[in-house]
């Protein structure tokens, strides 16, 4: 399981990566176009929003399953080992559930709002908006897999895809 959790995890730090280059390439883009030659891209700083929304419902996943996710460990690095991996397992636990919650509640709103489209792109909210059921999806996958797998070090920190 934690191969395939590798494999998952590079594909979607490529397409995190490859997003985040559109993107700045675009800005970059715009902004010269704008102030040099006051011209722009119809529709680009729309496609910009949408590759930022991807990113960050998608990097939630793969914060998560690389360990850099938000954390306040005060409380938690003074318990001992064995009740801090029991916390851990927990914790990843309640993600999944929150996170399972939001796909099951995202999919009927998608149904009810995904058909209108973006003003100038024309795109159905639709394509923009399953980044969410997509995200929380794979944020749920990958904390069960965190809940079962071994600790890494005497520390009780997880294995690094």
């Amino acid at each position: 399981m934690i191969s395939f959790s590798k494999r998952v995890a590079r594909l979607i730090e490529f397409f995190i990566t490859f997003l985040f280059f559109v993107m700045t390439v675009l800005v970059i883009l715009l902004v010269v176009l704008r102030y040099f030659f006051k011209t722009t891209i119809i529709g680009g700083q729309e496609f910009v929003t949408f590759c930022f929304i991807y990113t960050t419902a998608v990097g939630a996943a793969f914060a998560l399953l690389k360990g850099e996710q938000i954390a306040v460990r005060f409380f938690l690095d003074k318990l001992p080992l064995n009740v801090k991996l029991w916390m851990e397992r927990v914790n990843f636990c309640l993600i999944a559930l929150l996170n399972a919650l939001l796909v099951f509640l995202s999919v009927p709103w998608i149904r009810g709002v995904g058909y209108f489209e973006s003003p100038v792109l024309r795109i159905p909210q639709g394509m923009v908006l399953i980044s969410l059921p997509v995200g929380c999806g794979l944020v749920s996958l990958f904390a069960i897999l965190l809940m079962f797998a071994p600790p890494q070090d005497a520390r009780g920190g997880r294995p690094n895809p």
